[in-house]
């Protein structure tokens, strides 16, 4: 009893620590490009569009639906965030227990989960940070179903996986290698095979994750977005994830090779590797592949593997055998020469703290010094949504020629068209039906930054021929409407 109040304990100190660590991401400026897209979207819900028939981004909703719940803001959409992983922690700790009688593991594992899903931008409220919670309650769930003999906690378990789905959709790749690692712990012939199919776990597992899915395709075709919802949400547009690569994909055939290996190798070792080993370190490794899926080198997409990394070295720490290291061992490999290979960006983690603490704490610099870390970009775009907020009616569009959809989410304003930033229109060749939204809606107001490189002629005839120079703020060029 004494040890289950320390393990209590501790996990309770695990859960303050991530709080206290997380608080500077509640004060910082509206700044990071992704999360201003989700922003955006989410005032654009609020104000009566439909995703992807009116505004796009390439993830699926739930996303965007969060961050229309929390009315478009960056501080409410990072208390989400911050009170979404605390619950993760949690769940980690509760689902090791179900993997592990080692009293001390639940610690181990919650400890490692905080500093794997912190260290790769783990402050910002990124897809990966949402999926995974839901992720892992699916695992739950299925030890639950499994214990208990139970049935629809099965269900339960795959519709949590198409949750975490419908936030980011490489997190298919993690329920295909758990699903895989539990067919093939219980496979030993063609005659246990068809026992399997006997079974309804299987049945139940894969319904819960197909139908949330469903639901979604048919809800979005009846707003008349199935195309560009299925195409561009579901299907990851082929344009967008060969973009940073050139369409290249020999690192997909290589990486699925080495997956195939190393099933391989953890189906050979099952009985000795254990139940609980086999169905996380498989799911790792599957979820690996969607984390390097779009060979982008973004550390936040490491996020998607934080909790079956912190899982498996948890459970390999506190029971070790040859096998049990060989297998983590190559999967730590595995991560490591993936994030060389694609030369992940990294952000100082020390200098962040310091800023925040200069200035929240010790008052030793201004806001504007504060926000200045994050980039002048940041500044200047508070400067042109105050004024776009001056300028413009809460109810009119504008139009930013460039990557600044912060300045959509600080000034509430939607743009015209169905894209917040410029690399969307050239990652999907949007540029004639950004121009035909311009011409239909004629914009008072047209922005062009002065750092967009990407030539976009068609704009700069419609420019010439409707539009007079107003002024410039900073980065922002500000063009006015002729008066008919």
């Amino acid at each position: 009893m004494k040890i289950k109040k320390r393990v209590n304990l501790f996990i309770t100190l695990i859960i303050a620590a991530n709080l206290l660590l997380r608080l500077p991401a509640l004060w910082e400026p509206t700044s990071y490009g992704d999360e201003c897209i989700y922003l955006a979207l989410g005032q654009a819900l609020r104000k009566g569009l439909v995703f992807y028939r009116d505004i796009h981004d390439n993830k699926p909703p739930l996303l965007y639906l969060i961050a229309g719940l929390a009315g478009g803001k960056l501080f409410y959409f990072r208390i989400v965030s911050v009170l979404w992983n605390t619950l993760n922690i949690w769940l980690i700790a509760l689902l090791t227990s179900k993997l592990t009688k080692k009293p001390w593991a639940p610690v181990l594992t919650a400890g490692l989960f905080l500093i794997f899903s912190l260290l790769p931008e783990g402050w910002v409220a990124n897809g990966e940070l949402f999926m995974i919670m839901p992720a892992t309650l699916g695992v739950y769930l299925a030890l639950i179903a499994q214990e208990k003999k139970s049935a629809w906690p099965w269900f339960a378990s795959g519709f949590c996986f198409s949750l975490a789905f419908l936030f980011k959709i490489p997190v298919a790749f993690d329920f295909a290698g758990f699903f895989f690692a539990l067919l093939i712990f219980k496979f030993k012939g063609i005659k246990s095979l068809l026992q399997l199919s006997k079974q309804k776990w299987p049945y139940l597992l894969l319904a819960g994750f197909v139908l949330p899915i469903a639901l979604s395709i048919v809800y979005y075709a009846q707003k008349g977005a199935f195309t560009p919802y299925v195409r561009s949400a579901l299907m990851q547009n082929i344009g967008y994830l060969s973009s940073w690569n050139g369409g290249g994909n020999n690192g997909l055939y290589q990486r699925a090779f080495i997956l195939v290996l190393v099933t391989a190798l953890i189906y050979r070792w099952r009985q000795q590797l254990g139940f609980s080993f086999v169905i996380i370190s498989l799911t790792l490794g599957f979820s690996l592949y969607g984390v390097f899926l779009s060979e982008r080198p973004y550390p936040h997409y490491l996020i998607e593997a934080a909790p079956w990394a912190a899982l498996t070295l948890g459970l390999l720490l506190t029971q070790i055998n040859t096998k049990k290291l060989i297998i983590t061992t190559l999967l730590t490999f595995l991560i490591l020469a993936g994030v060389n290979k694609f030369n992940f960006w990294w952000y100082p983690i020390m200098p962040y703290y310091r800023n925040f603490i200069d200035f929240a704490l010790l008052g030793k610099i201004s806001q504007q010094q504060y926000f200045r870390y994050f980039g002048q970009a940041s500044l200047d775009d508070y400067q042109l949504a105050k004024e776009l907020k001056s300028i413009t009616r809460p109810d009119e569009p504008v139009f930013i020629w460039g990557d600044s959809a912060c300045a959509y989410a600080l000034s509430e304003r939607i743009p015209v068209g169905r894209y917040t930033v410029a690399y969307h229109i050239k990652d999907f060749d949007a540029f004639n039906a950004t121009l035909q939204a311009l011409e239909k809606h004629q914009p008072t107001y047209i922005i062009k930054l002065n750092d967009e490189h990407t030539e976009f002629p068609q704009l700069d005839a419609f420019l010439a021929s409707h539009y007079v120079f107003s002024q410039q703020l900073n980065r922002a060029l500000v063009y006015h409407r002729i008066s008919p």
